[in-house]
Protein backbone atom coordinates (compact mmCIF):
# COMPACT_ATOMS: atom_id res chain seq x y z
CA UNK A 1 0.00 0.00 0.00
CA UNK A 2 0.89 3.11 -1.02
CA UNK A 3 -0.06 7.06 0.13
CA UNK A 4 -1.41 10.02 -2.82
CA UNK A 5 -2.36 13.02 -2.60
CA UNK A 6 -5.50 14.56 -5.03
CA UNK A 7 -6.08 17.83 -6.03
CA UNK A 8 -7.41 18.95 -2.79
CA UNK A 9 -4.42 17.83 -0.93
CA UNK A 10 -6.53 15.23 0.78
CA UNK A 11 -4.20 11.83 1.25
CA UNK A 12 -5.68 8.77 0.50
CA UNK A 13 -4.23 5.03 1.14
CA UNK A 14 -3.70 3.37 -2.04
CA UNK A 15 -5.21 -0.51 -2.03
CA UNK A 16 -5.00 -3.33 -3.81
CA UNK A 17 -7.47 -6.82 -4.77
CA UNK A 18 -5.76 -8.12 -1.34
CA UNK A 19 -7.42 -5.49 0.73
CA UNK A 20 -10.53 -6.20 -1.19
CA UNK A 21 -10.85 -9.87 0.10
CA UNK A 22 -9.31 -8.43 3.68
CA UNK A 23 -11.81 -5.83 3.74
CA UNK A 24 -14.77 -8.34 2.74
CA UNK A 25 -14.05 -10.94 5.48
CA UNK A 26 -13.62 -8.43 8.18
CA UNK A 27 -9.63 -7.80 9.03
CA UNK A 28 -9.46 -3.97 9.12
CA UNK A 29 -9.51 -1.99 11.89
CA UNK A 30 -12.54 1.01 11.91
CA UNK A 31 -9.86 3.38 10.78
CA UNK A 32 -8.38 1.23 7.75
CA UNK A 33 -11.89 0.51 7.08
CA UNK A 34 -12.78 4.03 6.72
CA UNK A 35 -10.34 4.67 4.22
CA UNK A 36 -10.78 2.18 2.56
CA UNK A 37 -14.59 3.26 1.79
CA UNK A 38 -13.18 7.13 1.13
CA UNK A 39 -10.39 5.65 -1.81
CA UNK A 40 -13.42 3.38 -3.33
CA UNK A 41 -15.06 6.66 -4.06
CA UNK A 42 -12.20 8.07 -5.74
CA UNK A 43 -11.99 7.48 -9.72
CA UNK A 44 -9.04 5.15 -9.12
CA UNK A 45 -10.75 3.00 -6.18
CA UNK A 46 -13.63 2.76 -8.80
CA UNK A 47 -11.41 1.70 -11.57
CA UNK A 48 -9.29 -0.71 -9.61
CA UNK A 49 -12.92 -1.67 -7.61
CA UNK A 50 -14.11 -2.27 -11.42
CA UNK A 51 -11.00 -4.78 -11.91
CA UNK A 52 -11.34 -6.57 -8.59
CA UNK A 53 -14.61 -7.35 -10.00
CA UNK A 54 -13.86 -8.99 -13.05
CA UNK A 55 -10.44 -11.01 -11.89
CA UNK A 56 -12.36 -12.14 -8.95
CA UNK A 57 -16.11 -13.09 -10.45
CA UNK A 58 -16.33 -16.37 -9.54
CA UNK A 59 -16.34 -14.69 -5.99
CA UNK A 60 -19.99 -13.16 -6.32
CA UNK A 61 -20.96 -15.49 -9.26
CA UNK A 62 -24.08 -16.24 -7.33
CA UNK A 63 -25.84 -12.78 -8.18
CA UNK A 64 -26.77 -13.34 -11.58
CA UNK A 65 -24.92 -16.76 -12.73
CA UNK A 66 -27.03 -16.87 -15.66
CA UNK A 67 -25.60 -14.12 -16.99
CA UNK A 68 -22.15 -15.36 -16.94
CA UNK A 69 -21.90 -17.60 -20.27
CA UNK A 70 -21.61 -14.20 -22.44
CA UNK A 71 -20.66 -15.72 -25.95
CA UNK A 72 -17.80 -13.56 -28.03
CA UNK A 73 -20.00 -12.33 -30.30
CA UNK A 74 -21.96 -10.92 -27.31
CA UNK A 75 -19.15 -9.48 -25.88
CA UNK A 76 -18.35 -7.47 -29.04
CA UNK A 77 -21.43 -6.24 -30.43
CA UNK A 78 -22.94 -5.39 -26.69
CA UNK A 79 -19.34 -3.89 -25.44
CA UNK A 80 -22.05 -0.84 -24.17
CA UNK A 81 -24.29 -3.35 -22.22
CA UNK A 82 -21.52 -4.59 -20.89
CA UNK A 83 -20.34 -1.82 -19.09
CA UNK A 84 -23.20 -0.84 -17.91
CA UNK A 85 -23.87 -4.50 -16.54
CA UNK A 86 -20.39 -4.32 -15.05
CA UNK A 87 -21.00 -0.76 -13.47
CA UNK A 88 -24.42 -2.06 -11.99
CA UNK A 89 -22.83 -5.25 -10.55
CA UNK A 90 -20.15 -2.56 -9.15
CA UNK A 91 -22.86 -0.95 -7.68
CA UNK A 92 -24.24 -3.62 -5.85
CA UNK A 93 -21.50 -5.02 -4.50
CA UNK A 94 -20.20 -1.54 -3.47
CA UNK A 95 -23.87 -1.59 -1.77
CA UNK A 96 -23.24 -4.55 0.01
CA UNK A 97 -19.58 -3.77 1.65
CA UNK A 98 -20.96 -0.94 2.62
CA UNK A 99 -23.51 -2.82 4.47
CA UNK A 100 -20.99 -4.85 5.79
CA UNK A 101 -19.12 -1.94 7.25
CA UNK A 102 -21.48 -0.18 9.13
CA UNK A 103 -22.10 -3.43 10.56
CA UNK A 104 -18.34 -3.64 10.88
CA UNK A 105 -18.10 -0.17 12.40
CA UNK A 106 -20.63 -0.81 14.91
CA UNK A 107 -19.36 -3.94 16.37
CA UNK A 108 -17.59 -2.99 19.18
CA UNK A 109 -19.57 -0.21 19.49
CA UNK A 110 -22.25 -0.20 23.03
CA UNK A 111 -25.31 -1.90 21.52
CA UNK A 112 -28.96 0.43 21.40
CA UNK A 113 -30.05 0.93 24.74
CA UNK A 114 -33.08 -1.75 23.45
CA UNK A 115 -30.19 -3.98 23.53
CA UNK A 116 -28.55 -3.64 26.36
CA UNK A 117 -31.14 -5.05 28.71
CA UNK A 118 -30.35 -8.71 30.09
CA UNK A 119 -33.35 -11.41 29.17
CA UNK A 120 -35.62 -11.23 31.84
CA UNK A 121 -36.43 -14.63 33.30
CA UNK A 122 -40.14 -15.76 32.56
CA UNK A 123 -42.68 -16.51 35.21
CA UNK A 124 -43.04 -20.45 35.27
CA UNK A 125 -46.46 -22.05 36.54
CA UNK A 126 -46.87 -25.75 37.32
CA UNK A 127 -50.42 -26.66 38.94
CA UNK A 128 -52.85 -29.70 39.73
CA UNK A 129 -56.63 -29.64 38.43
CA UNK A 130 -58.99 -30.61 41.54
CA UNK A 131 -59.21 -34.33 41.40
CA UNK A 132 -56.13 -34.63 39.82
CA UNK A 133 -52.38 -34.83 41.41
CA UNK A 134 -49.14 -34.12 39.86
CA UNK A 135 -45.18 -34.54 40.01
CA UNK A 136 -43.05 -31.58 38.89
CA UNK A 137 -39.20 -31.84 38.65
CA UNK A 138 -37.42 -29.05 39.04
CA UNK A 139 -34.11 -27.71 36.92
CA UNK A 140 -32.17 -28.45 39.90
CA UNK A 141 -33.45 -31.90 40.17
CA UNK A 142 -35.60 -30.82 43.39
CA UNK A 143 -39.48 -32.88 42.88
CA UNK A 144 -42.52 -31.37 44.38
CA UNK A 145 -45.78 -33.07 44.58
CA UNK A 146 -48.67 -30.63 43.87
CA UNK A 147 -52.09 -31.74 45.49
CA UNK A 148 -55.67 -30.91 44.15
CA UNK A 149 -55.86 -27.44 43.47
CA UNK A 150 -52.61 -26.41 43.87
CA UNK A 151 -50.15 -24.28 41.87
CA UNK A 152 -46.25 -23.02 41.86
CA UNK A 153 -45.05 -20.08 40.38
CA UNK A 154 -41.09 -19.78 39.53
CA UNK A 155 -38.77 -18.26 37.28
CA UNK A 156 -37.00 -19.99 34.62
CA UNK A 157 -33.94 -19.21 36.14
CA UNK A 158 -34.90 -20.96 39.01
CA UNK A 159 -31.74 -22.82 39.39
CA UNK A 160 -29.77 -19.61 39.93
CA UNK A 161 -32.47 -18.73 42.80
CA UNK A 162 -33.99 -21.97 43.94
CA UNK A 163 -37.24 -20.22 45.28
CA UNK A 164 -41.07 -20.78 44.24
CA UNK A 165 -44.22 -19.80 45.15
CA UNK A 166 -46.86 -22.15 46.12
CA UNK A 167 -51.21 -22.13 46.33
CA UNK A 168 -52.62 -24.74 48.01
CA UNK A 169 -50.53 -28.06 49.29
CA UNK A 170 -47.13 -29.74 48.44
CA UNK A 171 -44.56 -32.02 49.24
CA UNK A 172 -41.20 -31.21 48.71
CA UNK A 173 -37.73 -33.46 47.79
CA UNK A 174 -35.36 -31.06 47.85
CA UNK A 175 -31.75 -31.49 46.65
CA UNK A 176 -28.65 -30.56 48.10
CA UNK A 177 -26.98 -27.79 47.66
CA UNK A 178 -25.33 -26.00 50.49
CA UNK A 179 -24.52 -22.45 48.76
CA UNK A 180 -28.20 -22.13 47.24
CA UNK A 181 -30.50 -22.48 49.97
CA UNK A 182 -34.05 -23.54 48.64
CA UNK A 183 -37.11 -21.28 49.86
CA UNK A 184 -40.71 -22.03 49.16
CA UNK A 185 -42.64 -18.92 49.87
CA UNK A 186 -46.39 -18.86 51.12
CA UNK A 187 -48.54 -16.31 52.52
CA UNK A 188 -46.42 -14.82 55.01
CA UNK A 189 -44.11 -17.55 55.59
CA UNK A 190 -41.08 -18.60 53.72
CA UNK A 191 -39.47 -22.01 54.62
CA UNK A 192 -35.69 -22.55 53.82
CA UNK A 193 -34.48 -25.84 53.31
CA UNK A 194 -30.77 -27.21 51.79
CA UNK A 195 -31.48 -30.77 51.12
CA UNK A 196 -34.20 -32.24 53.00
CA UNK A 197 -38.25 -33.48 52.53
CA UNK A 198 -41.13 -31.74 54.18
CA UNK A 199 -44.97 -31.19 53.60
CA UNK A 200 -46.51 -27.47 52.92
CA UNK A 201 -50.42 -27.51 53.49
CA UNK A 202 -50.87 -23.65 52.33
CA UNK A 203 -54.91 -23.31 51.22
CA UNK A 204 -56.59 -20.44 51.90
CA UNK A 205 -59.39 -20.99 53.12
CA UNK A 206 -58.11 -22.84 55.83
CA UNK A 207 -56.73 -19.78 57.57
CA UNK A 208 -54.03 -21.27 58.58
CA UNK A 209 -50.79 -22.71 56.89
CA UNK A 210 -49.15 -26.08 58.53
CA UNK A 211 -45.57 -26.64 57.76
CA UNK A 212 -44.14 -30.78 58.10
CA UNK A 213 -40.79 -31.87 58.35
CA UNK A 214 -40.11 -35.64 57.14
CA UNK A 215 -36.19 -35.23 56.86
CA UNK A 216 -33.40 -32.99 57.09
CA UNK A 217 -33.84 -29.07 58.58
CA UNK A 218 -35.80 -26.10 57.46
CA UNK A 219 -36.39 -22.74 58.90
CA UNK A 220 -39.27 -20.58 59.04
CA UNK A 221 -39.66 -17.21 58.74
CA UNK A 222 -41.90 -14.84 59.05
CA UNK A 223 -42.35 -11.20 59.51
CA UNK A 224 -44.57 -11.18 62.57
CA UNK A 225 -42.66 -13.79 64.72
CA UNK A 226 -40.50 -12.50 67.49
CA UNK A 227 -37.34 -14.37 66.81
CA UNK A 228 -37.43 -13.72 63.07
CA UNK A 229 -36.45 -17.76 62.73
CA UNK A 230 -37.60 -21.26 63.77
CA UNK A 231 -35.36 -24.01 63.28
CA UNK A 232 -37.67 -27.61 62.79
CA UNK A 233 -36.72 -30.52 62.75
CA UNK A 234 -37.83 -34.29 61.45
CA UNK A 235 -41.12 -35.12 63.30
CA UNK A 236 -41.95 -31.50 63.79
CA UNK A 237 -44.64 -29.45 62.74
CA UNK A 238 -45.16 -25.65 62.48
CA UNK A 239 -48.58 -24.19 62.43
CA UNK A 240 -48.80 -20.11 61.41
CA UNK A 241 -52.11 -18.46 61.57
CA UNK A 242 -53.03 -16.13 58.86
CA UNK A 243 -54.91 -13.72 60.96
CA UNK A 244 -52.73 -13.78 63.59
CA UNK A 245 -49.75 -14.19 62.56
CA UNK A 246 -48.77 -16.44 65.20
CA UNK A 247 -46.43 -19.50 65.39
CA UNK A 248 -46.87 -22.90 67.41
CA UNK A 249 -45.02 -26.07 66.46
CA UNK A 250 -46.06 -29.59 67.56
CA UNK A 251 -45.08 -33.51 67.51
CA UNK A 252 -46.23 -35.35 64.27
CA UNK A 253 -46.08 -38.82 63.14
CA UNK A 254 -43.20 -38.70 60.18
CA UNK A 255 -45.19 -41.38 58.42
CA UNK A 256 -48.41 -39.54 57.71
CA UNK A 257 -46.36 -36.48 56.34
CA UNK A 258 -47.38 -36.27 52.57
CA UNK A 259 -49.78 -39.82 52.79
CA UNK A 260 -51.61 -38.05 50.71
CA UNK A 261 -49.29 -38.29 47.49
CA UNK A 262 -50.36 -42.42 47.67
CA UNK A 263 -53.76 -41.73 47.70
CA UNK A 264 -54.51 -42.05 51.14
CA UNK A 265 -57.04 -39.69 52.88
CA UNK A 266 -57.19 -38.81 56.69
CA UNK A 267 -59.17 -36.31 58.81
CA UNK A 268 -57.50 -35.93 62.77
CA UNK A 269 -59.99 -33.37 64.39
CA UNK A 270 -60.86 -31.64 61.52
CA UNK A 271 -63.93 -29.34 61.53
CA UNK A 272 -66.92 -30.51 58.81
CA UNK A 273 -66.77 -27.47 56.93
CA UNK A 274 -62.97 -28.14 56.43
CA UNK A 275 -63.74 -31.85 55.27
CA UNK A 276 -66.28 -31.13 53.16
CA UNK A 277 -63.89 -28.35 51.44
CA UNK A 278 -61.40 -31.09 51.32
CA UNK A 279 -63.44 -33.70 49.23
CA UNK A 280 -64.28 -30.88 46.64
CA UNK A 281 -60.91 -30.92 46.06
CA UNK A 282 -59.85 -34.54 46.36
CA UNK A 283 -62.91 -35.17 43.97
CA UNK A 284 -63.40 -32.60 41.87
CA UNK A 285 -67.17 -32.18 42.77
CA UNK A 286 -69.12 -29.62 44.66
CA UNK A 287 -70.62 -29.85 47.55
CA UNK A 288 -74.00 -27.88 48.64
CA UNK A 289 -76.34 -28.21 51.99
CA UNK A 290 -80.15 -28.30 51.41
CA UNK A 291 -81.60 -25.49 51.60
CA UNK A 292 -82.52 -23.83 55.38
CA UNK A 293 -79.87 -26.38 56.87
CA UNK A 294 -75.97 -25.13 58.14
CA UNK A 295 -72.97 -27.60 58.62
CA UNK A 296 -73.11 -28.92 62.02
CA UNK A 297 -69.84 -27.70 64.05
CA UNK A 298 -68.66 -31.24 64.16
CA UNK A 299 -64.70 -32.20 64.27
CA UNK A 300 -64.10 -35.46 62.39
CA UNK A 301 -61.52 -37.79 62.44
CA UNK A 302 -61.02 -40.87 59.77
CA UNK A 303 -58.40 -42.67 57.81
CA UNK A 304 -59.43 -44.20 54.32
CA UNK A 305 -57.04 -46.30 52.27
CA UNK A 306 -55.72 -45.27 48.87
CA UNK A 307 -57.92 -44.12 45.79
CA UNK A 308 -61.30 -44.47 48.34
CA UNK A 309 -64.60 -43.95 46.47
CA UNK A 310 -66.60 -40.77 47.04
CA UNK A 311 -69.36 -42.77 48.06
CA UNK A 312 -67.48 -45.11 50.95
CA UNK A 313 -66.15 -41.70 52.36
CA UNK A 314 -69.80 -40.02 52.16
CA UNK A 315 -71.61 -43.42 53.52
CA UNK A 316 -68.76 -43.45 56.35
CA UNK A 317 -69.33 -40.06 57.15
CA UNK A 318 -72.96 -39.71 57.32
CA UNK A 319 -73.07 -42.63 60.08
CA UNK A 320 -70.92 -40.66 61.75
CA UNK A 321 -72.75 -36.97 61.84
CA UNK A 322 -76.18 -38.04 60.75
CA UNK A 323 -77.30 -36.81 57.00
CA UNK A 324 -78.65 -38.08 53.94
CA UNK A 325 -76.81 -37.26 50.49
CA UNK A 326 -77.54 -37.52 46.67
CA UNK A 327 -74.70 -37.66 43.86
CA UNK A 328 -75.44 -36.21 40.28
CA UNK A 329 -72.71 -36.16 38.23
CA UNK A 330 -70.14 -33.50 39.94
CA UNK A 331 -72.64 -32.26 41.91
CA UNK A 332 -73.24 -33.19 45.96
CA UNK A 333 -76.43 -32.64 48.17
CA UNK A 334 -76.64 -33.41 52.01
CA UNK A 335 -79.16 -32.96 53.78
CA UNK A 336 -78.65 -32.66 58.10
CA UNK A 337 -81.22 -34.19 59.96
Amino acid sequence: MRLYTTEHSLIYMQFDYRDFEKYHNGMMDKTEATRFLEWLESPEGEKSFQKWLENDWDTYSRVEPQKITLSKSQTNRGGIKIRRYWQNIAAAVLLVLTAIFVFYLNRDSDPPAEYQTSIQPTDIVKSAPKGKKTTVTLSDGSKVYLNSESEIHYLSNFRDERTLKLNGEAFFEVVSDSLKPFTVITDGVSTIALGTSFNINAYKDKGEIFIGLASGKIVIETAQSANGKLLVKPGEGVGYGLESGALFKKEIDINKIGQWKSGILEFENMPLDEVLQTLERWYDVEIQVERNKSIPKELCTGRFKPNEYLTNVLESLSHAIDFDYSIDKKKVVLNFK
